[in-house]
């Protein structure tokens, strides 16, 4: 709850001082894929890349620029985010994907510097919860070559998670608006599948983590 208020206070607080405040929507592709393993047990699981896309809106903060070369502010928005991956197999059983729809809500500070063309990173935190899920039928157990399977289970597993986001990117004011152009990196802490006992099998490990870029289109309200 402490957490809470002071993202509270440091959203307010900058929302009072800030010198432009940018609304925006975005939307971009990525690739995304999950860290599955066992602390204890070795699992045989081939998770690669599942293309994905990615849309939202958000806010953008920045107080008047102080004598420093990187200048900071403040980001928060809501977003759409598919995850997933793919499990490939050495027979001829066709790969099987999973594709997990959710919405994520970040807060991230940002650095930024530049004139006309404001170079920018950003770091922070995100939540998300899961609306969505869809998945192939699961591979025939005999025709895997060896390989584990592991998949989300809606009765056994989580709907919420949290994660760590990273960004960087230019945007820029032109006289119909402010576009931005972002590339990302994304990895959750929690894990998606609920292991139950350590003794068990199942993973204890189950990370989405992914890599994309994002388009962005800003109308701004400077403070007089």
């Amino acid at each position: 709850m402490r957490l809470v208020w002071l993202i509270c206070a440091v959203f307010f607080i900058n929302t009072a001082v800030a010198q432009k405040t940018y609304v925006g929507v975005k939307a971009g592709g990525h690739a995304s894929s999950a860290f599955i393993e066992h602390t204890i047990f070795n699992i045989n699981l081939n998770a690669s890349f599942l293309p994905g896309v990615n849309s939202g809106v958000f806010i953008k903060y920045l107080p008047k620029p102080g004598d420093t070369f990187l200048n900071s502010g403040i980001q928060l928005g809501v977003n759409y985010v598919q995850k997933g991956w793919k499990q490939t197999f050495l027979t001829d059983e066709p790969s099987y994907t999973a594709r997990m729809n959710y919405l994520e809500i970040p807060l991230e500070g940002i650095g930024y510097f530049g004139g006309e063309n404001k170079y920018f990173i950003s770091a922070g935190l995100y939540a998300e919860i899961l609306m969505s899920v869809d998945k192939d039928p699961e591979p025939a157990a005999d025709n895997r070559g060896g390989a584990d399977f592991y998949t989300y289970e809606e009765d056994r597993d989580r709907e919420f998670g949290y994660g760590a986001r990273l960004g960087g990117g230019i945007f820029r004011d032109l006289s119909i608006g402010t576009f931005q152009l972002e590339g990302f990196f994304t990895y959750s802490f929690s894990n998606f599948i609920d292991p139950g006992d350590l003794v068990d099998e199942t993973p204890d490990l189950s990370n989405h983590w992914s890599v994309g870029v994002t388009l962005g289109y800003m109308i701004s309200f400077s403070k007089n």
